[in-house]
């Protein structure tokens, strides 16, 4: 899926948000930034609930009305996501700094994560 970012390079700013160019160095700089954000989203969704879940079965109500289970077990979940997503999301910035992204040596180059940039959302 990213393997055209790759071998074309994505695009690299200034810092006033001109086009300077494209960049290998820099696509492999957005590829780990997404290969880390994809690893911690599922942490905190897989982590949290069994915890969350074996401090609440052990209430009262719960205890009581065992049906209640898997509506609370789903609420946490949904709370789980809704805490990752953006945590994930905003481990990095939405501009990232590159070294040497495009010129080496040049400073005050930037990629964009595009996840505010409506052209993102069409298909490439």
């Amino acid at each position: 899926m990213r393997y055209g970012e790759l071998e074309e390079g994505i695009d690299v700013l200034d810092a006033d948000g001109n086009l300077v160019g494209s960049s290998k160095i820099a696509a492999r700089h957005a590829l780990l930034e997404t290969a880390l954000t994809r690893v911690v989203l599922p942490m905190p969704i897989l982590v949290l609930p069994p915890i969350v879940m074996s401090m609440l079965e052990k209430t009262a109500l719960l205890q009581a009305r065992p049906r209640l289970l898997l509506p609370v077990q789903s609420l946490v979940c949904l709370a789980a996501f809704g805490l990752a997503l953006p945590l994930a999301i905003s481990l990095f910035p939405q501009m990232s700094e590159v070294s040497g992204g495009l010129r080496a040596g040049r400073e005050g180059l930037f990629i964009n994560k595009d996840l505010l940039n409506a052209d993102s959302l069409a298909l490439r």
